[in-house]
Parts: structure tokens; sequence; C-alpha cells
């Protein structure tokens, strides 16, 4: 496994790490616990040690899993635990942005809970609240830093300017964006940002969603509530079919290194300048091509060619992000 030091003394973390959307249930057609739990106690074994999940992944429910596999003996020092803050769901399971101080909080405290812990390594506001001024968000997160219940600061789905809002009022020690090869970046490329304020980059959607598996085909049927049949475009019509003809491509490509196409896609964004891959799973078994990933390189010029290859296939697409929640109605 391969490592890197954060901006934060002492903490050091996997450039690869397990995302636990998967585990809430919602949006992935059903929930399976018990493979879960294990699934995260082997990803930990296997070396990966940064574990990153959400309130908003199942109401709570991912949350949940996490806690109780770090429950078992040794796990939750093996582990570099990091959560995020700042939506909010109704009765109904509809997630919203909440932003407002005395919200993160309660959830602060409620995430403690479900966790089974007394600190959160990394604590990232999920996307930004438009109806709360960024200055109040971030004052409340740097309270929770020097009351020591967090170890770390980090925001998600920020832009570079809302960044430099951010850190006029507190520490800002990581971004999240989303970060693949196959679709368009949600915000501008901000690894130069990034590397030239001292932050750390946790990338998500390292494998889109799991398509760069290279599993699906054109006749692949996803389960009841899986938001990929439902609401991800890139599952639609010709999108689908220019998506599974790139990614064809980049398999033969993948053949002739000696990989599969999800280590060599796993490779670019950390050849990139992503310091952590985020990939989600919620058994065992998908971990399986995870080492394969770490401790060798891609050369600029293989980067370039895998580009190539998804740009031959895949037209450009600028549009509303499917995956940003509304703000809240009151």
């Amino acid at each position: 496994m391969e490592f890197f030091k954060t901006a934060v003394d002492g903490l050091e973390v996997s450039r690869v790490g397990l995302g636990t959307w998967a585990m809430g249930g919602a949006g992935w057609g059903g929930i399976v616990d018990a493979p879960a739990v294990e699934c995260v106690r082997a990803a930990l074994d296997m070396g990966v040690t940064l574990v990153d999940t959400a309130p908003a992944y199942g109401a709570g429910h991912s949350e949940e899993i996490v806690g109780e596999a770090l429950s078992a003996a040794g796990y939750r020092n093996k582990c570099v635990l990091a959560t995020k803050c700042g939506l909010s769901w109704d009765a109904q399971g509809n997630v919203y942005r909440d932003g407002r101080p005395e919200t993160l909080r309660k959830e602060l405290e409620a995430s403690l809970k479900r966790l089974k812990t007394d600190h959160i390594d990394i604590y990232q506001v999920h996307w930004p609240d438009a109806k709360v001024p960024i200055a109040e968000t971030a004052g409340v997160m740097g309270e929770f830093l020097k009351e020591g219940k967090i170890r770390a600061i980090g925001v998600s789905n920020y832009t570079n300017e809302m960044l430099d809002e951010w850190r006029k009022t507190a520490p800002l020690h990581t971004i999240q964006p989303s970060f693949n090869i196959l679709e368009d970046k949600l915000f501008e490329n901000q690894i130069p940002y990034a590397k030239e304020n001292g932050i750390t980059v946790l990338g998500y959607s390292a494998l889109c969603r799991g398509m760069l598996h290279g599993k699906y085909t054109i006749d692949t049927k996803f389960n009841e509530g899986d938001m990929r049949a439902q609401d991800d475009p890139k599952y639609q019509g010709q999108n689908f079919l220019n998506h599974l003809a790139a990614i064809d491509e980049l398999k033969a490509y993948a053949e002739k290194l000696g990989k599969n196409v999800a280590q060599i896609s796993v490779r670019w964004v950390l050849e990139r300048g992503v310091s952590c891959a985020l990939l989600g799973a919620r058994r065992p078994d998908q971990l399986d091509f995870i080492l394969g990933c770490v401790d060798w390189s891609l050369t600029a010029e293989q980067c370039d060619e895998m580009e190539a290859i998804v740009k031959k296939h895949i037209p450009v697409q600028v549009g509303k992000d499917f995956l940003a929640p509304p703000l809240r109605e009151e």
C-alpha cells in the first residue's frame, strides 16, 4: 500500500480509501449490512486506512455500519475516519443542504454516537449551503477543531472561490471533489489550487459509480431504487453506449500493461494529483483489485493516451450535476 502525509501532524493516509455511500442503501438498490461490516474490516486489514462516510448515506445507516465495523478490537486505531456534515433529510428521506452552525453541532454529536468514537479524524462539509454565509459554517468547524472533536477540516463540492472565502475564517486541510477519467469534473481543476495551498485532495467517484470496473454491458439491469438506472445520464441511451465503448478500449489498453481497467483508472486519478482515490464497495470481494492500484506508476504519456481514448468516444458534456442536493425550502 502507498501512503502520504497530510498537513495535519501525525495524520498519514493510504492513497486508496474506502467510500461507503453504497453501504447506506439509499440510491443503491437496497441494504446489505453484514457483508458491509466485513468489507470495512477487510479494507483495513489489507492496508487501506481512510474510511469515508456521511450521515446522508442512508439517513445515518452508513455511519452505523462503519461504527459497528470499527467497534471490533483494534480497528478504530487502524482507521483514519472521515465523515461529513451539512446535509439534512426530511421524514421521506429527501436530502437537502443545511450549513447552519446549530445544525452542524447537532450533526457532529449524532455522528460521534453512530460511529462509536470520541473524535473524527477528517470532518467535511458535504455540500455548500448558499443560504448560510461561508464564514458562519467555517467558524463552527473551527470551533470543533479547537475542542478536539475533529483533527482536520475538509469540504466537498466547493469551488476555488468558495475555498478562498472559507480560508479567511478557518483552516482547510482537505477538499473532496469528484474525479475520474470518464466524466467532466464537478468544478474547475482544483489540483493546482490544493498544491499551492497545502491542501490534501480526496477524490470521490474514482470509478465513476462502478462503471470503471468494466463489468457493465448494454444488458445490465440494476435493482429497484438504484440511481444509476433512474437518474444518472451516463446510463441512458446513446450516452451509455458511448461510455461502454470507451471502457472497452480502456480494457484493451489495460491488458497491455498487465492490469485491469479499474486498476489503470484508479492509477490515472493518483497520477493526476489526487492524494487519495475513494473507491466504493459494500462486500469484501469487491476489494480484490485494490492492491493492484498501488506501488506502480503510469507515465504522463500513458495518462494522456488514456484521456485520448475517452475523448474519442464521449463528447464533452456540460450540465447540471444530478447528484447535487437542493437547498432547504424554509
